[in-house]
C-alpha cells in the first residue's frame, strides 16, 4: 500500500501543477486584472492598426530586418503576451520574400516585461505553422496562438 501512495503521490501533484498552470491566477473579471496585464484585454484582441503599441512592437520586429520592411497581417494582444502572423512587404505593399522558401511569411511573439515589451522569438520565410509549440516552449496562451483548447473530461456536461 505504501509502495502504490509513493508511486501515485507524485503523479497527482504533477497532474495538479499541470491543471493550476493553465488557469490564470488573476481571473478576467478581478479587480487584479488592469494592475496585472496591460493591454487588459481579457480575450485575444487585434491592435489597431494606428495603436502606438502596434508601431512599438512592429520597430522591435523592424530591427531583425530592415527599416524598410513593413508588416501585413494580423497582430493580437492578450494579458502580457502580443503575437503577429502575417507577411513582410515593402512600401508599396509588395510582398518581400525570404529564404529558405522564398516567401513573405513573417510571425512573431512579443512579452511584457518590467522593463518594456521584449520580441521573444520571429520567423521570416517559414513553411509551416511551427509557431504553434510556442504556447509548450515559452508559455504562450494557447488561444491568443490560435490553439483551441481540447474539452477537459471536467468540464463536460451530461
Amino acid at each position: 500500500m505504501k509502495s502504490l501512495f509513493v508511486t501515485l503521490m507524485p503523479v497527482a501533484l504533477a497532474t495538479s501543477f499541470l491543471h493550476a498552470q493553465s488557469q490564470p491566477m488573476v481571473p478576467p473579471g478581478s479587480a487584479e486584472w488592469a494592475e496585472v496585464y496591460d493591454p487588459p484585454y481579457k480575450v485575444p484582441t487585434e491592435l489597431p492598426a494606428e495603436s502606438a503599441l502596434r508601431k512599438e512592437l512592429f520597430d522591435l520586429l523592424r530591427i531583425k530586418v530592415t527599416p524598410q520592411h513593413k508588416f501585413t497581417g494580423s497582430l493580437k494582444v492578450y494579458r502580457n503576451w502580443a503575437f503577429f502572423v502575417g507577411a513582410t512587404v515593402d512600401n508599396k505593399g509588395e510582398p518581400l520574400k525570404h529564404p529558405p522558401h522564398d516567401n513573405s511569411d513573417a510571425v512573431a511573439i512579443w512579452l511584457r516585461t518590467s522593463q518594456g515589451w521584449k520580441l521573444i522569438d520571429f520567423s521570416f520565410g517559414h513553411s509551416d505553422a511551427f509557431y504553434l509549440l510556442w504556447s509548450e516552449k515559452y508559455g504562450v496562451p494557447e488561444d491568443l496562438i490560435g490553439i483551441i483548447p481540447k474539452p477537459s473530461d471536467e468540464k463536460a456536461t451530461p
